[in-house]
This record gives C-alpha cells, sequence and structure tokens, in this order.
C-alpha cells in the first residue's frame, strides 16, 4: 500500500507541471506537495542626484528651526550599476486532509533567492502551519500582514516586490528617514493569523504578532502589531480595506531629527525609546482594482499616523505625524506577446505636532513614476524592460534604492532614477 502510494507520488511529479505551473506531487493519502517559485533577477542602471544643502529651508521634523544643517556639500550616493536578483524566490507548500472531518492542514516554508550573491536564508519569507477548513483559515509562522496581502493593488507584471518600481517606497512610507520601523508594508514573524471562509465574494483576516520580550527585566515596552481587512472580489471588480497598528514601534521618532524619543548609549551609540515614552503607528487604506478586456487599472489610498506620549516637554520633543499617501496604475495586454504598465505614486506632506511650538512639515512631499513593457516567451517566461523617477521633496527621504547601507544611500532630497532590463520565470 505504501509502495502504490509513493509510485503514485512519483508519477504525479511528472505529469503536473504540463496542467499547471506548479511541480505537484502526493496524493490524498499521503498529502499533496507543491515546488513552486519566481525567479527575476535585473541589470540595473541607478542614479541619484540634488540632495538638499546644509542652510536650505526644510520641515521641522527633518531639523530643528527648519534649516538643515551640516557641512556643505552633501553628497548623494551618485550612480552605479548592478544585477540584483529583486524578492525572487522558491517555495514548498502542501496540505494533508483529515478523513472525512472536513479539516486540512496546510503549511508552506518559502525562502528568497539570491541569484546575484549566492546567498539567502531558508524560510525568511512567508512560511508557516496551519489548519484550515469550514470555520476558516488559521496559521502560525512568518507572514505578511493582512495590510500587505490585502492591499497595494498595483501589480506592474507581478514584479514590485522587492523592486525599485514598488509603490510600496512611496505609498507605506514615513518619507522622513531611513528607519524600517515607520514601514507598513511589512511580514510580521512570530504571528498568528485568521481569515474567514470566503463568502459570496467577501473574506475578512486578522493577525496579531506580540512582544516576546515584554516581560522581560527592564524592558517596559510592548511592541506588538495588529493587523486586519476584509475585501470583496467579484468577476472583474476588487475591492478592500485594511487597518494596522503598531505599538512601540516608534517610527516618527526613529526618523525625525533632534526632537526624537530616543536616548542614546554613551557606550554602544544605540539609540532606544526614552524612559517612560510610547508609541502607536497606524495604518488605514483603502484599495480597488477593475479589469475591462485585457486591461486592469488600480488604486490604493492610505492614511498613515505616527503619535508618541509620555515623553518629557522640553526641549520640544516629537509628538505626532500623519500623512496621505495614494497610487494608481494601468497595466495593458496588447494581443500577442507585447504587455505594458505605469504607475503613480504620492507621497503627502502631512501634518505635525511637537510638545513646544510649531511643527512645519515643509518640503516632504514624495513621487514615484515607474512603468515597463514585457515581451512574453511563453506563459511562464518572459522578459522585460522597467523604468522609474522617484522625486523628493527638500526635507523627504523616500528610497528604492535597494543593495547598499544607509549611509551610502541618496541623501535627503535626493531624485533617483532606475531604468533595468530583466527576465522573470515563474513555476
Amino acid at each position: 500500500m505504501k509502495r502504490n502510494a509513493v509510485a503514485v507520488a512519483v508519477g504525479a511529479l511528472f505529469i503536473a507541471p504540463a496542467a499547471q505551473a506548479q511541480i505537484v506531487f502526493g496524493n490524498d493519502t499521503i498529502g499533496t506537495v507543491q515546488f513552486y517559485g519566481k525567479l527575476y533577477p535585473e541589470v540595473i542602471y541607478a542614479k541619484s542626484s540634488s540632495a538638499t544643502q546644509p542652510g536650505e529651508s526644510v520641515s521641522t521634523l527633518a531639523a530643528t528651526g527648519g534649516v538643515l544643517g551640516g557641512t556643505p556639500p552633501i553628497l548623494t550616493a551618485g550612480s552605479r550599476n548592478a544585477v540584483d536578483s529583486q524578492n525572487s524566490y522558491l517555495g514548498f507548500r502542501g496540505e494533508r486532509k483529515f478523513g472525512n472531518t472536513g479539516l486540512k492542514g496546510i503549511w508552506q516554508i518559502e525562502q528568497s533567492v539570491e541569484l546575484d550573491t549566492g546567498t539567502g536564508v531558508f524560510s525568511n519569507r512567508n512560511s508557516f502551519l496551519g489548519l484550515a477548513g469550514g470555520f476558516g483559515t488559521v496559521k502560525l509562522g512568518n507572514m505578511d500582514t493582512i495590510y500587505k496581502e490585502y492591499g497595494q493593488v498595483e501589480e506592474i507584471f507581478g514584479l514590485t516586490s522587492g523592486n525599485f518600481i514598488s509603490p510600496s517606497n512611496v505609498l507605506s512610507q514615513i518619507g522622513i528617514g531611513n528607519s524600517s520601523t515607520a514601514s507598513f508594508h511589512l511580514r510580521a514573524p512570530n504571528s498568528i493569523q485568521y481569515q474567514t471562509p470566503e463568502f459570496q465574494g467577501f473574506q475578512a483576516g486578522l493577525q496579531y504578532s506580540p512582544d516576546e520580550t515584554k516581560s522581560d527585566v527592564g524592558n517596559t515596552l510592548n511592541k506588538e502589531l495588529w493587523s486586519m481587512g476584509v475585501k470583496w472580489e467579484s468577476g472583474p471588480l476588487y475591492l478592500s480595506a485594511q487597518y494596522e497598528r503598531h505599538k512601540d514601534f516608534f517610527g516618527g521618532s526613529f526618523n525625525v531629527g533632534a526632537s526624537a524619543n530616543l536616548v542614546t548609549d554613551a557606550t554602544t551609540g544605540v539609540k532606544s525609546p526614552a524612559p517612560g515614552a510610547h508609541s502607536k503607528d497606524t495604518g488605514m487604506r483603502f484599495s480597488a482594482a477593475y479589469k475591462f478586456g485585457n486591461h486592469r487599472v488600480a488604486g490604493d489610498i492610505a492614511r498613515l499616523k505616527y503619535e508618541e506620549s509620555g515623553q518629557v516637554a522640553a526641549p520640544s520633543r516629537f509628538v505626532s505625524y500623519e500623512h496621505t499617501n495614494w497610487a494608481i496604475s494601468f497595466e495593458s495586454s496588447w494581443g500577442g506577446p507585447w504587455r505594458t504598465a505605469i504607475e503613480y505614486v504620492s507621497g503627502g506632506e502631512g501634518t505635525c505636532k511637537v510638545t513646544i511650538g510649531d511643527c512645519s512639515t515643509t518640503g516632504l512631499k514624495g513621487a514615484l513614476i515607474g512603468g515597463g513593457v514585457a515581451y512574453d516567451l511563453d506563459k511562464q517566461t518572459f522578459l522585460y524592460v522597467l523604468a522609474a523617477q522617484l522625486t523628493n521633496g527638500p526635507s523627504a527621504i523616500y528610497s528604492n534604492w535597494a543593495g547598499t547601507p544607509t549611509p551610502t544611500k541618496p541623501g535627503r532630497g535626493a531624485d533617483i532614477t532606475q531604468v533595468a532590463l530583466g527576465m522573470a520565470y515563474r513555476f
């Protein structure tokens, strides 16, 4: 009996690829396993220029007094040629039915594939173990948040993940500094996630990632994440709303200037939240996409808010910052092998508060315009060209520059131009 099951599994390994993109083997007796992935390395030319210089007027969140300090000239990253693998990945996932109970166990292990460097970490992407049935689906592991999964609907040939054309580089960022603590485009470790069954096109999800160090000696913070959303899809139309809350992430303070509610260790130089201070960062987003013929239009609008409390009043300290970002894209297939896509993403200046005096957000605008052309070689493989221009206001630091440490990334106010030629293979 066991030998028969194995024979069926081995046979399925060679038969399934003709029927679907994933390589599938197994059966209902032993469970099924899929081997899947997406590889999309690129040759990239990137250039940054026009960084804001000392003495120029900027937001008070970027510099106390609203004038950028430092010694001129402030250099930006200049230009570079690169071969990057973006978020190329390989994964394994499977399921096993539990008799006639209506339940099945599900699992997934997914990892980045660094084709350009030969490095990578096993299970560093969406990886989980879960249970699915009539009640919905529960998963435990390291997973994209519901906010991320249900939203950012601009696809651009399915190449946005980890790429310089990703709308999240503006749509989900604070735009004041380089710290990822303010990002709302996350994969949350140590998560439990629940998604309801689909009902007439509706589905909802809830995710929680606790702070596993909450009760450690000397720790007064509770760095937890809640993410939730609802989506509806019917025919060509997709609609979704998402909400996410980060507690004690200090996305504001780790990105603003001298008003930050942080203290610096005299020995290590490491910055940490000031005693008694706490933060609550929230994101609310609405997403929509519509397909008509061989075309697809999609858009997002997000309101991001960063709030902190318990700080000392003097000298002037950060209290809050909130702004609205939005994105829109249009993707088309023109018959035959050719496809095109274009996108525009805007980051708003917003409003802010500090404990003493006025707070200015002058110059915190940012914008990303990008697009590309794809040529299909077959249903799973295509060649493509991408291009994007990211424009920062004098105070802003939106960045889509990858592969280098923060000190050598483009400076405040710098504009970034990137062009890439690549090949993508999905299975």
